[in-house]
């Protein structure tokens, strides 16, 4: 006990430095789960073309769901996917109708 009360700032510091390594860590886990949905919604399109929106939305859920970084898998369900996937889904859409994020398109 005598250790951490004449040290509580070193390890407050160390405590720091390791939440925000993990901070990092995840947020840069996330920059690439969405680069690599969008990835995805690129090859259904082209794959599947004008076919139900719904099978390249199963899709795309599905294989990012099953390409999901290990440590990030137990946290996340594949509802929650499905819920990103579809906002980035109508962010996309929404940039690609003017070239700006307005919320001008209908959903």
């Amino acid at each position: 006990m005598d250790f951490i009360t004449e040290n509580w700032l070193s390890i407050l510091v160390v405590i720091g430095i390791l939440s925000y390594t993990v901070y990092l860590s995840v947020t840069k886990q996330w920059t690439s789960i969405r680069e690599f949905a969008y990835a995805m919604m690129l090859l259904a399109e082209r794959t599947f073309g004008d076919k139900d929106g719904k099978i390249k939305f199963n899709f795309v859920v599905n294989l990012v769901y099953r390409n999901l970084p290990a440590l990030i898998k137990p946290f996340v369900k594949e509802e929650d996917i499905a819920k990103m996937i579809q906002t980035l889904y109508d962010t996309a859409k929404d940039f690609l109708d003017d070239g700006v994020i307005n919320s001008s398109v209908k959903k």
